[in-house]
């Protein structure tokens, strides 16, 4: 992989989470299809994170 990539992916794995906290929160409270699709897809990517796909 890149080197940059190795220098930022922590910081990115970092703020992934709070926005995942937010939202879900925000899906909770104004519940669309959007909402629902966009957590999805941050969940993902977290998950990626978590298993050293990235």
């Amino acid at each position: 992989m890149q080197k940059w990539w190795w220098k930022t992916r922590f910081t990115v794995r970092g703020v992934l989470f709070p926005l995942i906290c937010i939202q879900f929160v925000r899906t909770l409270i104004f519940p669309n299809g959007l909402d629902v699709f966009l957590l999805f897809v941050l969940f993902l990517a977290y998950l990626g994170f978590l298993l050293d796909v990235y």
